[in-house]
C-alpha cells in the first residue's frame, strides 16, 4: 500500500508538470486566476470579494493560489504545481476507495479498477486544469473511505476542506452526512439512534460552523447569500419552471451519458441484470449514496441552467462508476468482468474525442478535447500582433473577453473585449465558445471574411474581418 501511496505522488506530480505552461481556461479564469489576483494584490487581511467577482463562494481557493504565488511567484509553473497536493489526494484517496475490491482481474488493483474510477473524461480534464473541483474531489473521495474506515478525524478535515471550497462543496458535505444518517437507520440500532445521531454530527462541526460564519459574516456586510440581481452570473441561476424543469432534466441526464459515460451506466445495468440485480450490503450503501448526492446536486440544475455545468455533477458520475465496480465484484464469469471493465475504459478514452457541432453547446472543461485549443489561441495572438491590430479592437465571447494576465500571468492588461457585430471590424470565433447563437454564427460565415484559421483535433478557431 505504501508503495501505492508514492506512485501516486509521482503521477500527481507528473500530471503537474505536464501541464504545467498551459493558461487558466473556463471558470478556472474566474474561479482560479481572478479571484488569487484580488488577493495577491490586497493585504490578506480582506476576507471578501469585489462584488463583480462574488460569486458567493468562501474564496478559499483563491486565498491559496495567492500565498502560493507571494511565496513562489506569479507564474503558471507555480499555479500548476500548487494543484498537486490535491491532485495525490484526489488519486490516492480514490485507489483506496476501489483497492480492496477483488474482480477477479490481472493487475486489477494496480491499474484498471482504479481506472474506471479515476479515468471520468470529465475529471481527467480537472485534474489538468488549476480548478478547485481538484480539492471538492479529493476531500469527497477523503470522506467516503473516512466514513468506510470510521476515521472521524480524517472525516473532519475532508468536511473542513468541502466547506472551504464552494457552496457545492458545502452541499457534498451535507450530502455525506445525510448519507451517514441513511446508513444508521439501515443499520444501527434502533435504542442508540439518538446518541449515534449526535455523534455522527460531530466531525461536520468545524468545518460547518467556519462555513456558517463565513456565510452569516457575508450576508451581514453584502446582504445576500449565494447570488444577488446584479450578479453577472443572476440570469444563468435564475430559477425557472414548467417546461424548463423537463429541459434541464434532459440536460442533466445528458451529463450523465456525456462524453464516454453512456458505456459505464450500460455496463453498470448489463452486469448487474448478469447478477440478477444482486442487492447486498456494499451495494446497498453506494446505491444510497448515488441516490443522495444525485438528488443534493440535481436538483438545483432543474430549476437554475447555470448549476447544470458537467463539473457540478463529478461525485455523481464518479459514484455510478463505483457502483459498477461493486457490481463487477459479484459476477462469476471473469471474462465478463474483464471485457466489461475494458469496454467501459476504452468509452471513458473516448469522451475525450466527443466534439458536437458548433450549434450545440458543449462542456469544453470537461474533457481534453479543449486542449488544442491553448496552440489555436497563441496562434491567433502571433497572428494579431503580426498584424499590428490592437486586441481591444477585437470581439469574442467567454471564456477570451478580458486582459491576458488572467489568462496566463503575464502582466499583459490589454485583451480581446465582448463582441457587438455592429460595431467590431474583426472578431475571434473558436467552437470552444458557446454564447454565439446559431444566427451570428451565420452572419459570420456569409458577411465577413476569415483573416486567420486555425484547425486540430475537432478544435477550430477563426478570426473574421468585416466585409
Amino acid at each position: 500500500m505504501r508503495t501505492y501511496f508514492w506512485l501516486t505522488g509521482l503521477l500527481s506530480l507528473g500530471i503537474s508538470l505536464l501541464v504545467a505552461g498551459e493558461p487558466f481556461f473556463w471558470d478556472t479564469i474566474q474561479l482560479g486566476a481572478r479571484h488569487a489576483d484580488w488577493f495577491y494584490h490586497q493585504p490578506l487581511s480582506t476576507l471578501l470579494l469585489p462584488e463583480e467577482m462574488d460569486s458567493g463562494h468562501i474564496p478559499a481557493f483563491g486565498y491559496y493560489l495567492a500565498t502560493c504565488w507571494r511565496l513562489f511567484g506569479q507564474t503558471l509553473l507555480v499555479s500548476h504545481l500548487a494543484m498537486f497536493p490535491f491532485i495525490w489526494l484526489v488519486l490516492w484517496q480514490g485507489y483506496r476507495l476501489v483497492s480492496k475490491l477483488d474482480i477477479g482481474l490481472r493487475f486489477a488493483t494496480l491499474a484498471l479498477a482504479p481506472g474506471v474510477l479515476l479515468l471520468d473524461a470529465t475529471l481527467v480534464a480537472q485534474l489538468s486544469l488549476v480548478s478547485p473541483d481538484i480539492v471538492l474531489i479529493g476531500a469527497f473521495f477523503l470522506g467516503i473511505n473516512s466514513i468506510l474506515r470510521k476515521a472521524p478525524l480524517w472525516l473532519g478535515i475532508a468536511v473542513l476542506l468541502l466547506g472551504l471550497t464552494s457552496l457545492r462543496g458545502m452541499m457534498v458535505a451535507f450530502g455525506l452526512f445525510l448519507w451517514q444518517l441513511a446508513l444508521l437507520f439501515l443499520y444501527g440500532s434502533k435504542k442508540d439512534r439518538p446518541f449515534a445521531a449526535f455523534k455522527l454530527l460531530l466531525p461536520y462541526l468545524p468545518g460547518g460552523l467556519i462555513a456558517l460564519a463565513y456565510l452569516v459574516y457575508h450576508y451581514q456586510i453584502k446582504g445576500w447569500v449565494g447570488t444577488h440581481p446584479d450578479s453577472p452570473w443572476a440570469a444563468s441561476f435564475a430559477s425557472q419552471g414548467g417546461l424548463s424543469i423537463i429541459k434541464q432534466a434532459a440536460i442533466v441526464g445528458w451529463r450523465i451519458l456525456d462524453f464516454g459515460r453512456i458505456f459505464v451506466v450500460i455496463a453498470l445495468m448489463l452486469s448487474w441484470w448478469q447478477t440478477g440485480w444482486i442487492w447486498n450490503k456494499p451495494i446497498k450503501r453506494a446505491a444510497t449514496l448515488l441516490l443522495i448526492m444525485g438528488i443534493t446536486l440535481a436538483l438545483p440544475a432543474l430549476v437554475s441552467p447555470g448549476l447544470s455545468q458537467h463539473r457540478y455533477l463529478l461525485p455523481v458520475y464518479l459514484m455510478v462508476a463505483y457502483l459498477f465496480l461493486l457490481v463487477l465484484k459479484e459476477i462469476q464469469n471473469k471474462t465478463w468482468a474483464t471485457a466489461m471493465v475494458i469496454v467501459v475504459l476504452l468509452g471513458q478514452i473516448s469522451g475525450h474525442f466527443w466534439v458536437y457541432p458548433d450549434q450545440v453547446a458543449q462542456g469544453w472543461d470537461a474533457s481534453l478535447a479543449h486542449k488544442p485549443y491553448f496552440e489555436a489561441r497563441e496562434a491567433g495572438l502571433a497572428y494579431l500582433q503580426q498584424e499590428k491590430i490592437p486586441l481591444s479592437a477585437v470581439g469574442t465571447a467567454f471564456p477570451e473577453v478580458g486582459k491576458q494576465h488572467l489568462r496566463m500571468l503575464n502582466n499583459m492588461e490589454e485583451g480581446l473585449v465582448s463582441y457587438n457585430l455592429n460595431q467590431q471590424k474583426y472578431i475571434w470565433y473558436a467552437n470552444i465558445m458557446n454564447d454565439f447563437s446559431d444566427e451570428e454564427l451565420l452572419t459570420l460565415q456569409t458577411s465577413w471574411t476569415p483573416v486567420f484559421t486555425f484547425r486540430k483535433r475537432g478544435v477550430h478557431l477563426e478570426i473574421y474581418h468585416r466585409k
